[in-house]
């Protein structure tokens, strides 16, 4: 298989289930152009590539360096990029505020483009390690709000949220930022026997849904929320 052939199985895995006009309106591309290069009209050249790959948030190399057939295809990197934020010294993080709501009810709109940053909020590298906190890496740490009553009694409406945006599965049963079908969620995830996932609200009022196989398909992971502002543990 060519190098235009392979960034094409690339960007139709990318993809997955969204239809080719789903997958332009997401990502604000052209969709007469995404279906000439599908359907091998154009070719997606390394300058093409690399603006794809800018344009739909993923890491370097998905599409300009796919790997050669029966290589193993590394998960698109899931954290949107940000500016470098600089700390006053090394002691210090300096994590984003995000113009981010997830829904702890019905589910919220992902954003679909650019990603605002708020406010920075500078906290000591001493009190993450207090609240006995793990994640992936520091600068994958960002801020969002919740929006919804269905989490109370763990957080409420409005509430901050300390994020890691460099979990992208359930390997744990915790609280998570993830999109289904298009919208945005802040839920408890349980794994379940034969793969499924229970989605609870730990406000009782509102019964827990089986997320099946079916249904995973069509989600994404986008986070894993470590403690609301109020520096409550989760």
């Amino acid at each position: 298989m060519d190098i235009n052939a392979r960034r094409i199985a690339a960007l139709r895995k990318l993809m997955g289930a969204l239809s080719q006009k789903e997958f332009a309106e997401t990502h604000d591309l052209d969709a007469s152009y995404l279906s000439q290069l599908l359907n091998g009209h154009r070719k997606l050249g390394e300058k093409a590539a690399l603006t794809l790959e800018t344009k739909i948030g993923v890491a370097a190399g998905t599409l300009t360096s796919p790997p050669a057939d029966g290589a193993i295809v590394p998960k698109p990197d899931n954290v949107v990029r940000l500016s470098a934020r600089k700390a006053p010294d090394k002691n210090y993080v300096v994590i984003p505020h995000l113009d981010v709501a997830a829904s702890m009810g019905h589910g919220k709109a992902v954003p679909l483009s650019h990603i605002e940053v708020i406010r920075d909020m500078t906290v000591h590298l001493d009190w993450l390690r207090m609240q006995g906190l793990t994640f992936s890496k520091v600068e994958n740490l960002a801020i969002i709000s919740g929006s919804g009553d269905s989490m109370s009694g763990t957080f409420a409406d409005g509430d901050a949220l300390l994020v890691d945006r460099g979990i992208d599965e359930v390997k744990t049963d915790a609280i998570y930022v993830f999109s289904l079908d298009g919208d945005l969620y802040i839920k408890r995830l349980q794994r379940m026997t034969g793969g499924q996932l229970r989605m609870i609200s730990d406000n009782p009022i509102y019964p827990p849904i089986i997320i099946d196989l079916t249904m995973i398909d069509r989600m994404n992971i986008q986070a894993r929320v470590l403690l609301a502002w109020n520096a409550k543990r989760l």
